[in-house]
């Protein structure tokens, strides 16, 4: 089987774990990735046609009387140097730049990793060096039969979800970045505590600067307020009123805040030891949240946790 009938040979499935906002982000570079490959493949043929007929005229670049028999092509300053083998480079290239637009717009709107290596190594062969002309030139002009489609990428982003989908993945990671943030893994400790309807995460959650008296979260409290807002909304982009949105960069003159409107979460007080108080509206909440996003296996507070 050569190169491109083993490529044709993959099936093409259309996966619908997809939301349909995705489907069309993906249908519209799929139209501009066919429009720019069909007139990179013309204007291909084209240049062939062109050289085939000057070669006719002429005969081969190098025959007597040489300095007559060069084919009239782009070679000066003033334009770009057009080649049969530039011509199929750039349609390698827009292969990887589909892919790459692909992954990079999963890999953004929903905070996942994606491996875009190793996608490309499923749907495209192996590049050669250009040391080795014949087998770069074979691969090239397999680059230049070929077509992508999205559903196959999508099914290669998909495939290491292990079924869940875009949506899923993301709440997955981020449930896992925030367990990194909260437990110390060598000492097998929480950095957390609970007591009533408040858990304080202990540690280096917040800082407070004394010559500007402002108050900022960490890198560690980012993917917990995340959490906490998908707790109360049930979405990844969402946010209640007066809560904090991402990246959490943004610097606090008062240490408390409310959320009068929400139904499962009611506070977030700021420490000055770097500690961070997240109260919930009752105490099957904080334990909820603990249950979904935390984690078991720590140890809860008796008393007032130590300012």
């Amino acid at each position: 089987m050569g190169l491109i009938e083993k490529f044709a040979a993959v099936e093409i499935k259309v996966d619908t774990r997809i939301s349909e906002q995705d489907k069309q982000f993906c249908e519209r570079q799929q139209a501009a990735y066919t429009a720019a490959l069909h007139g990179f493949q013309e204007l291909t043929f084209f240049w062939e046609d062109m050289l085939s007929a000057q070669k006719a005229l002429l005969g081969e670049p190098d025959s007597p009387p040489r300095a007559y028999n060069q084919y009239l092509v782009p070679d000066g300053d003033d334009g770009p140097k057009i080649t049969i083998q530039r011509l199929r480079v750039q349609i390698d290239t827009l292969h990887q730049k589909f892919i790459q637009k692909l992954t990079g717009y999963f890999r953004s709107v929903y905070n996942i990793t994606v491996e875009e290596k190793k996608i490309i190594s499923e749907l495209l062969l192996p590049k050669p060096p250009k040391s080795k002309k014949q087998a770069l030139k074979e691969y090239l002009l397999w680059a230049s039969s070929i077509q992508l489609h999205y559903e196959d990428i999508v099914t290669q982003i998909l495939s290491c979800f292990d079924g869940r989908t875009p949506s899923e993945q993301s709440l997955q990671e981020l449930c896992r970045r925030c367990n990194e943030a909260v437990w110390c893994n060598s000492r097998h400790k929480a950095k957390f505590e609970r007591k009533y309807a408040v858990i304080s995460f202990l540690g280096t959650f917040c800082s407070f600067q004394n010559d500007r008296q402002h108050w900022t979260f960490t890198s560690n409290m980012g993917p917990v307020l995340l959490c906490a807002a998908h707790f109360e909304t049930g979405d990844l982009n969402k946010y209640p009123a007066c809560f904090p949105s991402p990246p959490f960069d943004e610097t606090y003159e008062c240490n408390q805040m409310d959320f009068g409107g929400c139904e499962k979460l009611a506070q977030l007080r700021l420490f000055k030891n770097g500690r961070v108080d997240l109260r919930f509206t009752s105490e099957d909440y904080a334990n909820q949240f603990i249950d979904a996003y935390l984690g078991r296996g720590y140890q809860e507070s008796d008393g007032e946790a130590v300012v």
